[in-house]
């Protein structure tokens, strides 16, 4: 029985893991969350309150609660969080607490970070919240997998006009290079919309049948809805 936890599976990418999840045999996942929702009603998913501001709460993931895989997928924006500084502290300090946490209480768990295209080179606070969060992910040594999707497809609990708007441009174009069959050639592709389904079913599979003789994977682009010919 594989133990999986998960944080941040009220988003879209992370509710769509827990619904991928919750389909698998041999899994059991646990659920962090600031509040019990109780609207799953699968068996299989644990919902378990977690105090994001005491330390002594990451101490736990590895150790009182067992972690083969741990799916990293917390996010804010900047309008929710209504300043820079608490932006930080969801998108960067919580994700890097877990980091240092896992890594001293089960080194060999597989983690799982959602991150986002362009935190390779990162421009502005949110890609630089990314790119460092990835920064300390490889130097932990744990086993990892780094998610840089693009503009996500799905539907929000909160709406997001630059998402949106964003993502009826990006496809525009994309269709539009397909027809003259060069959009697989450009580093366009990586920014084409995806659906947050795709990226969660890619995410799933490849944690489950992860190759820990390598460090870890980058997923990016097309490679999300190609990985099952793989």
């Amino acid at each position: 029985m594989k133990q999986v936890v998960i944080v941040g599976g009220s988003g879209l990418v992370g509710n769509h893991i827990l619904n991928v999840l919750a389909h698998k045999q041999d899994i059991a996942v646990t659920s962090l969350v600031r509040k019990v929702v109780g609207d799953s009603n699968i068996p299989s998913i644990t919902e378990v309150i977690f105090n994001f501001e005491d330390p002594n709460e990451y101490k736990k993931i590895g150790s009182e609660i067992k972690c083969d895989i741990f799916f990293c997928c917390i996010g804010t924006t900047i309008r929710k969080a209504k300043s820079a500084e608490n932006f930080l502290k969801v998108d960067r300090d919580y994700p890097i607490l877990f980091i240092e946490n896992i890594k001293k209480n089960s080194p060999k768990t597989i983690f799982v970070f959602v991150s986002s295209i362009g935190a390779a080179n990162p421009r502005g606070l949110y890609l630089s919240a990314k790119s460092e969060v990835e920064n300390v992910l490889r130097k932990s040594l744990l086993p990892y997998i780094i998610a840089r999707p693009s503009l996500l497809i799905g539907k929000r609990k909160e709406f997001r006009l630059a998402e949106q708007l964003g993502g009826i441009i990006f496809n525009k174009i994309d269709n539009f290079l397909k027809k003259i069959n060069i959009s697989d050639a450009l580093a366009i592709n990586k920014y084409v919309p995806i659906k947050a389904t795709e990226v969660a079913e890619c995410l799933v599979h490849s944690a489950i049948n992860f190759d820990k003789t390598i460090p870890g994977i980058v997923i990016e682009g097309r490679d999300f809805s190609n990985f099952t010919n793989s």
